[in-house]
């Protein structure tokens, strides 16, 4: 115990700072920003951090950069709430269910292109194209059709984001949990 006592004093508390950063960038997100036990997970690397690195060259020891990190958490997320989404019983679910839902998508959503924002620009760009169709969907859902629809709506014009992601999350280094 007085070794890592030591030890840690010896790092500094920038340093220090700068480890805890990087742990709490792989962390869970927020109750209001998913699923409560679903987060992304990172995919081992070959080697480790080294000493010395900040937070914005890796994320702990998984090779990540920060931005990857953030970008694996929001498409968990979006994930998270497009699962969420089918999981709607349509024979008893109203309108207003169905809508709160696509709100949380939506803002789902927005946070993936944010977190997109500072990685890849053909993954940003692949993924806003893509994004396009789930935009109109979420932005004019149709409440004048059965709930069923509503539904099969928004999952339709998620297709295509799905696809890209499925696409682009080995090179992010994320692995998601029980995908959409």
């Amino acid at each position: 115990m007085a070794r890592r006592n030591t030890a840690l004093a010896a790092l500094g508390l920038l340093t220090l700072s700068l480890a805890l950063v990087a742990c709490s960038g792989t962390a869970s997100p927020g109750a209001t920003s998913g699923v409560a036990g679903e987060t992304s997970v990172a995919l081992p690397s070959e080697s480790g951090s080294a000493a010395g690195e900040t937070a914005g060259d890796t994320a702990g020891s998984s090779g990540q950069t920060a931005a990857e990190v953030k970008a694996c958490d929001a498409i968990q997320t979006w994930s998270d709430e497009m699962r969420a989404l089918t999981t709607i019983d349509t024979n008893t679910a109203s309108v207003d269910d169905v809508k709160a839902q696509v709100i949380k998508i939506k803002t789902a959503w927005s946070e993936v292109k944010n977190a997109l924002h500072e990685v890849d620009q053909a993954d940003e760009q692949a993924m806003a194209d893509a994004g396009k169709g789930l935009e109109t969907a979420v932005d004019n859902v149709q409440t004048d059709v059965p709930v069923a629809q509503m539904v099969d709506n928004v999952q339709t014009a998620a297709e295509p984001v799905r696809n890209v992601y499925k696409e682009m999350a080995n090179g992010l280094g994320c692995t998601l949990q029980n995908p959409y």
